[in-house]
């Protein structure tokens, strides 16, 4: 780890002290500590670094989370981030899965966690930078053709609830089947109809017809079986302007 260059974002000078004399000891040099998120984009900007160190709340607010979709929106210029955090409960946890973090360390953890977190998370970004073929979707009128195997399934525009990023993948999510295929959510989103698809989140396309109320406070759609998602606050625009709303 020599060379790695490393962005640390962390508001407590305990953790950020650990975390600079841990990585010390693993032989990395350049190593740059923020304690805000403007000071954090801004250093990313500059030096683009190897790996992201990330505490999701600074104080009592989750600039954690902005901080990773802002790594997230640099498309050609990403680079994987690791969360650590004290907090405990689901509705964070949900919030950072969100953002496709590389790991998501609970503090304590012990420094052989966060060496092999690193590891795991340079690996995995260095895997993904090799992109697999696009397969095409034949289209037919208000349905459309799936590989699965060795066939090709038809299912009904309408069928589609929403489609999200998994992995290397994009998984297409019925009423009653999920598909797993070799494309992006950029090439499947304009496959499909643009009115009643939409782009909620840099991991989700949404079936407008199928979400029923929509909290702009937190960030999340309900869709009619109660299943919910959260859209980024980068999408809301195009998002509401495809419902009628009435205040």
């Amino acid at each position: 780890m020599k060379e790695l260059k490393v962005l640390i974002l962390e508001d407590s000078p305990a953790e950020a002290d650990f975390l600079e004399s841990f990585l010390r000891q693993l032989g990395c040099t350049d190593i740059r500590i923020t304690t805000v998120l403007k000071d954090a984009v801004a250093a990313y900007d500059e030096e683009l670094p190897d790996i992201c160190l990330i505490d999701i709340y600074l104080g009592d607010k989750p600039d954690g989370i902005l901080f990773a979709e802002t790594i997230n929106e640099h498309r050609e210029q990403k680079r994987p981030f690791i969360f650590l955090t004290s907090a405990n409960d689901n509705t964070t946890f949900r919030l950072a899965k969100f953002t496709s973090p590389y790991n998501y360390l609970l503090k304590p953890y012990n420094p052989l966690e966060l060496q092999y977190a690193i590891e795991l998370a340079l690996s995995k970004f260095k895997q993904e930078t090799v992109a697999p073929p696009a397969q095409a979707i034949p289209q037919a009128s208000d349905t459309l053709f799936i590989k699965k195997g060795n066939l090709l399934q038809r299912i009904a525009i309408d069928d589609i609830r929403y489609i999200e990023v998994d992995g290397k993948y994009s998984k297409v999510v019925c009423h009653t089947e999920k598909f797993v295929i070799q494309q992006s959510l950029k090439d499947l989103q304009v496959q499909l109809p643009a009115v009643q698809f939409c782009r909620v989140h840099r991991n989700y396309i949404v079936n407008v017809k199928e979400v029923t109320k929509i909290n702009v406070l937190n960030n999340e759609i309900f869709f009619r079986d109660g299943e919910t998602l959260f859209f980024s606050r980068r999408y809301i625009d195009e998002f509401l302007q495809a419902f009628k709303i009435f205040k």
